[in-house]
């Protein structure tokens, strides 16, 4: 089966550096952390990771066993702050599933709104500020969507950005591939254009490895121990070695070589789709993610062609997941990051191109 679903950028490298960061604590003669700390994490290694994921000033660090668990502590402190009033949190359309599956599990009532090509609706977020059940808490991922692949102009955020200031919203910005994207090409992020209303997370798994299993949460500094009683409180606090070997990585500069070399290895990935599919089916354009939004063939059921693109050894992501509003929709996600190598993934999407055809 040719793995076209799994949406992971890994490259070669990354299990070596790895290695050799755990090989240098076990060597470097200072006994491993093997106390409790504080449930953010050590400082130490906090101070080390935060200019690798671009820290905003004004905001405070935590780390986390993992990006998912960094999102759960994210929306959980932003719903602290928003208050029991103001539980209902607005989203993109289209967005990540588990998000939506830890909102419902938490009882959390959510809303989608409608996005085009440079990012969310804003006519449609102030229809929903103004509607007699108001969201107190927004989510977005502003940079490499996940599934549409998009980046937000940088208009589009910071007229966001106004929207938010003024109904007092606060904001869960999801980062979790936004490494992918060229750093001189991205736009500001929210929590730099608001630092005191936004709550970020990161997930170093998918910058380094998921060898490391890592994430981190950032929050407004006034309130950076709600972040950290929420961590505490849910079990979250990340593995201080794990911790301890992605501060290397990050000091010695080796993660942002990891990034830079992923970056490129997806450029390399989307070039080939490209040449291989053609864009006729490309539903949105993929920026600088290693997944695509794609049209399926029209007329046909959501599982009828996911059972085609088996029986012809591909796998697929389908569409309802991703689907605030769920049903299915003539689209499915193509991940170019499942298949190692890349001669293996021109095999895949050959097949996918003849059963798009």
């Amino acid at each position: 089966m040719y793995d076209l679903w799994v949406n992971y950028p890994a490259i070669p490298a990354q299990e070596a550096a790895v290695s050799g960061a755990l090989r240098g604590l076990l060597e470097g003669g200072a006994p491993l952390p093997a106390a409790y700390g504080p449930p953010q994490g050590a400082e130490a290694a906090r101070r080390a990771i935060a200019p690798l994921l671009g820290l905003a000033p004004g905001q405070a660090l935590a780390l986390t066993c993992g990006g998912q668990s960094a999102l759960s502590v994210a929306f959980a402190a932003a719903l602290a702050a928003a208050g029991p009033g103001r539980r209902r949190i607005a989203m993109e359309a289209h967005t990540f599933p588990m998000a939506r599956h830890f909102l419902a599990l938490e009882g959390v009532p959510t809303l989608g709104l409608p996005m085009d090509a440079e990012g969310m609706d804003l006519a449609a977020l102030e229809q929903a500020l103004a509607s007699p059940e108001p969201p107190g808490v927004l989510y977005v991922m502003p940079v490499v969507h996940n599934p549409l692949g998009l980046t937000y102009s940088a208009a589009r955020l910071a007229a966001l950005a106004a929207i938010v200031a003024r109904h007092d919203l606060w904001v869960v910005e999801d980062e979790a591939y936004a490494f992918l994207a060229a750093p001189e090409l991205r736009p500001p992020s929210l929590a730099s254009l608001l630092p005191e209303r936004v709550f970020g997370m990161w997930s170093l798994s998918k910058m380094v490895s998921l060898s490391l299993r890592l994430g981190a949460v950032s929050a407004p500094a006034a309130l950076a121990e709600v972040a950290a009683e929420q961590i505490r409180i849910r079990g979250l606090t990340a593995n201080p070695v794990i911790a301890a070997a992605t501060a290397r990585l990050a000091e010695d500069g080796t993660a942002a070589r990891l990034v830079a070399e992923k970056r490129a290895e997806g450029a390399a990935r989307r070039a080939l789709a490209r040449e291989i599919l053609g864009t006729a089916r490309f539903a949105t354009e993929p920026g600088d993610s290693w997944h695509i939004w794609m049209h399926r063939p029209a007329g046909e059921a959501e599982a009828d062609f996911l059972a085609r693109a088996r029986a012809a050894e591909v796998s697929l992501a389908p569409a309802t997941p991703f689907r605030h509003a769920g049903g299915e929709a003539p689209f499915f996600r193509l991940s170019l990051g499942g298949e190692a190598e890349r001669a293996r993934l021109a095999e895949g999407l050959g097949r996918l191109a003849r059963v798009l055809t």
